[in-house]
């Protein structure tokens, strides 16, 4: 049991630092202060972008998050969340 315990952890923690859009680790976080979901900057900004060229409202790119019209003005960068990325980035590099 404990073992698949650690198999949980270790999945809980990447899927933090992972981009919904990209699917890739987020170099850059942005934090949403409506739904608190995370983007990678670039990611997130293309994605505003784009739809807004289409004339149409940006939705939050989580599953089943309700926030339908995330604008710039509504991200922060997440200094902290970028700090624990880099450090993980870190430690996977020392194994």
């Amino acid at each position: 049991m404990e073992e698949l315990d650690e198999d949980i952890a270790v999945t809980q923690s990447q899927v933090n630092f992972t981009c919904p859009l990209t699917q890739v680790e987020m170099v850059n976080p942005m934090k949403n202060k409506k739904c608190n979901h995370h983007y990678d900057e670039a990611a997130i900004l293309n994605l505003i972008k784009t739809r807004h060229g289409q004339k149409k409202k940006c939705r939050c790119p989580v599953v089943g998050c309700g926030n339908t019209d995330v604008k710039e003005s509504d991200l922060i960068t997440d200094q902290m969340l970028r700090r624990r990325i880099q450090s993980h980035k870190r430690q996977a590099n020392r194994t």
